[in-house]
């Protein structure tokens, strides 16, 4: 005959119930943290959500001003009203647009160094303002000069011809962006951000605009001094056909100048939006009046950049 069970009772059934109601009250505490996490971290991916979105928001509404500006400076350019036409002489131009600020600057490739197309001398005489050595500047000369021999199929003629140029529109380009001498043997990073400011690839013919030109280009030409500049720029501007108020240096180094600008020319766009603290920049090469099709051509242009 069996036992009738009766529930325990005393001091271990009392321990026993204690013990379960210490296990659902961990259980209870551990539903109520998991639920806390996921709710910070879905807050948390909310806000990553929602900042990435403003990010690129702001990001594509500043490359819509920085094409603005561009579209600007060609306006200006080309604009039939000689007070309002913008020249190419680098300096800034501050632009209210769309409620944001622009700085639009334009720049005459002629008024700079062409790899394609500058005299070798010239280019020798750049390399010599930022290399270590005279040989260093030479070989990377040479290199330039190969480069340039190679694309035309004249390779011998220009390692014999170290002041070779060419002025011949139709010779294959070399370098089709300036970024391409980084690859250059010898360049190494730093020699190449200090000669990038000074270099081009769109001069009209491979000569310089000593009006538009910084004086590390000008100081490249050979036979030209520091105290030369300033008085070749001041006969330059005066435009004067008589050849008795010329500076006595001209006559060495004329043949490496020019007077006229574009066709293409060097646009850098900059703008920045009030509570923002970082700036958005973008570079362009623009060519006005090009054909009759459009009021302008966009040559290239230059990924945006973000500028603290």
């Amino acid at each position: 005959m069996s036992r009738p069970v009766f529930p325990l009772s005393g001091a271990y059934s009392d321990r026993d119930a204690g013990r379960q109601r210490g296990v659902a009250l961990l259980i209870v505490l551990w539903i109520i943290a998991s639920a806390a996490l996921l709710v910070s971290a879905f807050g948390v991916t909310a806000r990553s959500g929602a900042s990435l979105a403003s990010s690129e928001i702001q990001i594509t509404t500043a490359e819509a001003l920085l094409d603005a500006g561009a579209e600007i400076a060609a306006a200006h350019l080309i604009d039939d009203d000689a007070d309002l036409r913008w020249l190419a002489d680098g300096k800034p131009h501050q632009v209210v647009f769309a409620g944001a600020n622009l700085k639009i600057t334009i720049a005459d490739p002629n008024g700079l160094i062409d790899l394609n197309r500058a005299d070798g001398g010239l280019l020798l005489g750049l390399f010599r303002q930022f290399t270590s050595s005279e040989q260093q500047a030479r070989e990377i000369r040479d290199r330039i000069l190969k480069t340039r021999g190679e694309a035309a199929g004249d390779l011998d003629q220009n390692i014999k011809n170290t002041s070779a140029k060419s002025n011949d529109p139709s010779r294959p380009a070399a370098f089709l962006d300036v970024t391409q001498l980084r690859y250059v043997e010898g360049m190494t990073l730093e020699l190449y951000k200090q000669l990038l400011p000074y270099l081009t690839v769109y001069s009209r013919e491979g000569l310089v605009n000593p009006l538009s030109a910084p004086d590390a280009v000008l100081s490249s030409i050979p036979n030209m001094t520091l105290f030369d500049i300033e008085k070749v720029r001041t006969y330059m501007r005066a435009a004067s056909d008589d050849q008795s108020s010329a500076p006595p240096v001209m006559d060495k180094v004329s043949s490496f100048f020019t007077d006229e600008t574009g066709p293409a020319y060097l646009v850098s766009v900059e703008t920045q939006r009030p509570g923002q603290d970082y700036r958005a920049a973008k570079a362009f090469v623009l060519m006005p009046a090009f054909d009759n099709d459009a009021p302008y051509r966009l040559i290239s242009e230059r990924p945006l950049a973000l500028l603290n």
